[in-house]
């Protein structure tokens, strides 16, 4: 038996083989499918309308089983091969947005412009911390949480010694700290 394989290792050295393998999925069918998509608005309804009775939510994998058993059409199962398998899918509008992010005109609809990039139109807050939450956080003066003391007992600390200014995690490493400096 040795000699057998012996023989055989001796046979295979220097040789390299390759094999043919189908690929998963046709990449040339999902750009048409997709391509398709975003000039044919009627097709892309259509598609999605055939899985309107699914069960969501659904994760590519599941739809595409679903797609496989009520239809025959190659360009309709391509499409939905053009999902994300990792994320799950909660409803139809869920899937049109994840299709739609390819079609070139949605995505300058969803883009933040250079102009709002530059000049944002939302608060800014300071993060200073000699400022209470209620200064930072609030939108208003007048608005007050009552779900939660407005330091809660977790919050860290910072312990300054007055005569070198140094700071300290806990009030013990700092009355240690006095002593030793106090001489």
């Amino acid at each position: 038996m040795k000699s057998v394989d012996i023989s055989n290792k001796e046979a295979n050295k220097g040789i390299i083989r390759t094999s043919r393998h189908k690929p998963m999925f046709d990449t040339a069918s999902i750009n048409r499918a997709v391509e398709r998509a975003i000039k044919d608005a009627k097709f892309l309804n259509d598609a999605l309308e055939s899985i309107k009775l699914m069960k969501f939510p659904a994760y590519k994998n599941d739809i595409i089983r679903y797609l496989k058993n009520i239809t025959n059409d190659e360009d309709t199962i391509s499409l939905f091969q053009s999902l994300d398998g990792y994320i799950q899918y909660n409803d139809l509008y869920h899937i049109r947005k994840s299709i739609e992010q390819n079609i070139p005109e949605k995505k300058l609809e969803n883009q933040i412009s250079n102009q709002k990039r530059q000049d944002p139109d939302v608060r800014i807050r300071e993060t200073r911390s000699n400022k209470s939450i209620k200064e930072k956080e609030a939108v208003n003066l007048s608005e007050e949480r009552k779900d939660y003391p407005e330091v809660t007992p977790t919050a860290m600390s910072v312990f300054t010694c007055s005569m070198c200014g140094k700071h300290f995690q806990n009030q013990d490493d700092l009355v240690h700290h006095r002593r030793f400096e106090s001489g």
